[in-house]
Order: structure tokens, then C-alpha cells, then sequence
């Protein structure tokens, strides 16, 4: 009897490879428990899907090749497929659905406890890997997108193709997209690299959505900005549904998004708004003049003059104190920050519910913070070094004298350069 613990979001294939590592294993066989149907070797979906709920015995068959054709069979005879499928599954008898009995074929599954899942859950690589697990292979003919490169940098293209493929009614989020690279000449290159066209594409995509109308603020940390066509094209959620597929599908994370904007996302409290997050510099500058005034006659002078724009923004009113004075100052801010970016920020965060990503981000916040917010952290020579994986020849050959060399010269290169010992070499320009 052999023994294995798995978690129950685990691919029913893992079971299957562990069921399949004995010596006299078959090409074919299926597993089975005491009072339950059996399951075939080529089934998918994850373990718990398959009815496995708890600790159990599971009673492998091997099935020779000579019966192999004989289960094609009742698998699938004269096209009635659907009908023998049920048959086998709900445990017609057949000489395939006679458990084995001995002890070498017995395989104990043993699933992780709920704590244990949980902590095995909480990474974010699988949480990643599960979401992206939901996405069809199979990519639609209304998911292909056609691109053009601009070598100039503009990635005005990019996004435009972008919205205009996203916004086709049979558009599926759940399925991958086949991405079209066309040159000048009009001539496609298609995804014949194996995904090439398609990484390419997200990392161009991110760096233009970045660049997009929808936000404001230094270049790694943005925040929403308020854009009434794009609110009303629905712009703010395909731009996050975008972030989600480049998250999900690439792996690839924004790391533009300021602290604030992360929060507010994953429905988090946000520290109050300030004079520096107003980007209006004529408005931001009649909000200075009504904070710095020292004198509360100079204060009242200050709103009369600013009196079009609080009114706009229901801010303006009289006030007797220099206490009353940063209340208006704040609720102003605090409105022209976030209140009338209040609707573009609920679009924008419906968005990120492609897939169920805000749903893990609003649990999981912090694990998600290093792909949304810009990591402050620098490169180390130890980060670069934990990238490869070496690949020696045989010992005692030339050949491996070679290249242990190499790999020394290449482990003090990046310890210098981390150094700064020489000036001319950075991580960040290297």
C-alpha cells in the first residue's frame, strides 16, 4: 500500500501520475474507491471535483492492452457516446468495474486538512495558477487581436486595438487571445512562437494602458482621474478587465498603481486625500491661498475669489473660524480627490471581477500588493543569480573546467556590479 497527501484543488492528473509510478503499472487503468464509480486515467478537472472529499482507500485496475479496445468500446459504440459514458461512470457492471483487491494495487489518500490547505493556498504563484486555470484554450475567432506596431514608442495603437477587439459582443474574457502582430507591409505573424506575440503584446499592452487618459500622478504611482467620455464608453472597465488578463493570462502585474488606488481597488481603508493629489494647479492654487492665509479676513478673501469653483463642487460657504477655514479646505480636496471619482472608481473596480481577481485581491491583499504597486526593493546580485538554473557537463572533463570558469566570472561580474565597482555598469542599464 503507498501513501500521499494532496490537496483537494489539485488537478486529478497528480493523483493519476502517483497511481501510475509502480513497477507494474499499464498505459491504462483506473481507480476506484469501495462503494463509488470508478475514474478513468484519462479524466481531468481537480480531485475534489471528482467526488474524492476526504481520507480514503482508493483500489487501482490495470487494464492490459488487449483491453483496451474493449473499452473503447463501452466507451463509445455507434456514436451513442453520451449514453455509455453515464453507464460507466455510474458503475455499470462490466468486467472493468471490479475492483482489485490486492494489497500492492491500494493507493491511501490522504487530502491536507483545511488549515493546511488554506496555508498551501495563500502563495501567490497558485493562486495565480488556479485562476488562470479557468481560461479556455481554445481561443474564439472574436478573441483574435490585430496590432500594429509603432516603433516610435506611441502606444496608441495597442490600446485602441485593444478596446476595439474587447468591446465585440462574442468577446470572451475567458478564453485566450490570439494575438496578430501586423507589420507595415500588412503581413501577419501570428502566434507561431508558441505565445511569443502574446507575452509581447501584454507587456505593450500594460505599458500603454499606464500611459491611458483614465489616469494621473507620477509615473509609478497613478491614481484614477476623472474622464467623462471614458466613463461613458465604459473605458474604466475594460482598462482593469485588461489588467486582469495581462495578470491572469501573463503574469504580468501593472506595478504602477500608488498605494491609495490598491486600496481603494480591494476595498481597503485609504489614508484622507491632500493638496498634492489635486492636479488642477489653477484650483490647487486657490486652495493653497485659503490654507496658508494667516488672518481670517485674508482667509474669507481667499474663498470669495475661489468662490465659482466651490460652488461647482457645493465646497463654498461662509465660515467664522481659521478651524472652519481647513474643514472647507479638506472637504474640497476630499471631493475633488475622490468623491466625484467615485463612479469611475466602481466601474473601474468591476473590472477586476474577470475571473474572480478581486475576490483573491480583496482576501489576499497583501500578496498582491507586489504586482500592483511599484516594488521599492533593489535588484541583488543574489536575485539575478537565483534566476538560472546551471546545467554542468560530466566531471572530470575539459569541457566542465570550461564552464565552471565561466560561471565563477559570471557570479563576480554581478557581485561588482552590485558593488558599483564599476561605475559604468548598473542592474537597472545592464
Amino acid at each position: 500500500m503507498r501513501t500521499r497527501k494532496f490537496v483537494l484543488s489539485e488537478s486529478i492528473k497528480a493523483l493519476f501520475d502517483f497511481v501510475g509510478e509502480v513497477e507494474d503499472a499499464t498505459e491504462w487503468f483506473q481507480i476506484q474507491e469501495a462503494l463509488s464509480p470508478p475514474l478513468r486515467k484519462d479524466l481531468c478537472g481537480t480531485i475534489f471535483e471528482r467526488n474524492i472529499r476526504g481520507p480514503t482507500t482508493l483500489f487501482v485496475q490495470w487494464i492490459s492492452s488487449e483491453d483496451v479496445e474493449f473499452m473503447q468500446t463501452i466507451l463509445a459504440p455507434d456514436g451513442n457516446d453520451n449514453h455509455n459514458k453515464a453507464d460507466y461512470n455510474s458503475g455499470t457492471v462490466s468486467p472493468l468495474d471490479q475492483p482489485s483487491t490486492s494489497n500492492e494495487h491500494l493507493a491511501s489518500f490522504s487530502p491536507c486538512s483545511e488549515q493546511e490547505e488554506t496555508v498551501q493556498k495563500t502563495n501567490l504563484q497558485t493562486i495565480l495558477s488556479l485562476l488562470s486555470a479557468k481560461i479556455d484554450d481554445d481561443s474564439p475567432t472574436s478573441n483574435q487581436i490585430n496590432v500594429v506596431r509603432d516603433y516610435k514608442g506611441n502606444t496608441h495603437n495597442i490600446l485602441r486595438s485593444t478596446v476595439q477587439a474587447f468591446s465585440r459582443r462574442r468577446f470572451n474574457l475567458g478564453a485566450r487571445l490570439d494575438v496578430i502582430f501586423v507589420d507595415d507591409t500588412k503581413v501577419a505573424e501570428g502566434a507561431v512562437d508558441g505565445g511569443g506575440p502574446t507575452r509581447e503584446y501584454l507587456r505593450l499592452l500594460l505599458k500603454a494602458v499606464q500611459q491611458s487618459s483614465i489616469f494621473v500622478g507620477p509615473e509609478n504611482s497613478k491614481r484614477l482621474r476623472l474622464d467623462s467620455e471614458a466613463l461613458h464608453k465604459g473605458l474604466y472597465r475594460q482598462i482593469s478587465q485588461m489588467i486582469s488578463v495581462c495578470i491572469i493570462l501573463g503574469g504580468m502585474g501593472p506595478h504602477f498603481f500608488s498605494e491609495k488606488l490598491f486600496l481603494q481597488v480591494c476595498g481597503k481603508p485609504t489614508r484622507p486625500a491632500t493638496l498634492d493629489e489635486v492636479d488642477d494647479e489653477t484650483f490647487k492654487e486657490m486652495l493653497c491661498k485659503i490654507k496658508e492665509a494667516e488672518t481670517l479676513p485674508e482667509a474669507k478673501a481667499a474663498i470669495d475669489l475661489a468662490e465659482d469653483c466651490l460652488s461647482i463642487i457645493g465646497a463654498f460657504r461662509s465660515i467664522s473660524t481659521l478651524k472652519q477655514r481647513d474643514m472647507l479646505v479638506q472637504s474640497a480636496v476630499e471631493y475633488y480627490v475622490d468623491g466625484r471619482c467615485n463612479v469611475a472608481l466602481q466601474q473601474f473596480v468591476d473590472g477586476f471581477n474577470t475571473l474572480g481577481l478581486l475576490q483573491e485581491m480583496q482576501t489576499h491583499t497583501d500578496l498582491f500588493r507586489i504586482i500592483f504597486v511599484e516594488d521599492k526593493k533593489p535588484l541583488r546580485s543574489s536575485d539575478l543569480t537565483s534566476l538560472f538554473e546551471v546545467n554542468l557537463s560530466d566531471q572530470d572533463t575539459y569541457k566542465r573546467e570550461l564552464e565552471t570558469r565561466t560561471l565563477c566570472f559570471w557570479r563576480d561580474w554581478i557581485i561588482d556590479v552590485e558593488a558599483e565597482e564599476r561605475n559604468s555598469y548598473r542592474f537597472e542599464t545592464t
